[in-house]
C-alpha cells in the first residue's frame, strides 16, 4: 500500500499530541463541586418527576441531544426515570420559532409550560447566547432550576445559571471536549440511583 501524501505542511503528530494533552489539562480544572451540585439538580428534578429542558447550539446542540439520551437511558433502567426533553430535537418547531420570532427567542418559545419542579440545562461554550439567556431567565421567573455547561469567561449564563460547571479556556473545541466528558460523569452519577446521587 502506498503511504498517504502529505496534506498538511505542519507536525501532524504534535498538533494532535497537544490537543489531547491540552484538553487533559483542562479536565483537571473542571470544577468537580459544580458537577455534583449540577447531579443533584438532575436528581431533584427527577424525584419531583419533572423535565430536564435540554439545548445548546452548534456542536452543543448536538452534546445537548446526546445528553438527554443518556440521561434518559440511564435513569430508566434505575427508575423513577429523569424525563428529558432537547429542545433543537424538533427541528420543525425550532425553524418555525426562529422563522416567527426570531433565532433568540427559539429555546423560550417552547418553554410555555415550564413548572417548578422542571430543570433548564443550557449548554454554552462562549456562556453569552442569546436563545440559552433567555430561555434560563424565564427559568428564573417560574423557579425552575438552572444549569449551564459554559466555557470561556462563563457569560452572563455564569451569573445566571443556579448551578454553572465553568471550563475555562477561550477554545471551542477544547471547552466542549471537556464538557462531553462532564455529561458523561453527569449520567454516570445519576445511573448510580437516586439515593447515592441526593447525599
Amino acid at each position: 500500500m502506498q503511504p498517504l501524501p502529505a496534506a498538511v505542511a505542519f507536525d501532524l503528530p504534535a498538533v494532535i499530541d497537544d490537543h489531547l494533552r491540552s484538553v487533559a489539562e483542562l479536565l483537571s480544572r473542571v470544577p468537580v463541586d459544580a458537577v455534583v451540585d449540577a447531579v443533584r439538580a438532575l436528581d431533584a428534578t427527577r424525584r419531583e418527576g419533572g423535565v430536564a429542558y435540554l439545548m445548546g447550539n452548534g456542536g452543543s446542540s448536538a452534546m445537548a441531544l446526546h445528553l438527554a439520551n443518556d440521561l434518559a437511558a440511564v435513569t430508566a433502567r434505575m427508575p423513577p426515570v429523569l424525563h428529558t426533553h432537547c429542545l433543537v430535537g424538533n427541528i420543525s418547531t425550532f425553524s418555525a420559532l426562529a422563522n416567527d420570532t426570531g433565532y433568540e427567542n427559539v429555546f423560550v418559545g417552547q418553554l410555555v409550560g415550564l413548572r417548578p419542579c422542571d430543570l433548564v440545562l443550557a449548554i454554552s461554550s462562549s456562556g453569552d447566547s442569546e436563545n440559552c439567556v433567555r430561555a434560563v431567565a424565564h427559568a428564573q421567573r417560574v423557579g425552575a432550576r438552572s444549569v449551564g455547561l459554559l466555557g470561556f469567561d462563563g457569560g452572563r449564563l455564569a451569573g445566571l445559571c443556579d448551578v454553572a460547571v465553568h471550563v475555562p479556556r477561550h477554545d471551542y473545541l477544547s471547552v466542549e471536549d471537556a464538557h462531553g466528558v462532564v455529561c458523561h460523569a453527569m449520567a454516570r452519577a445519576l445511573s448510580s440511583g437516586p439515593a447515592n446521587a441526593a447525599q
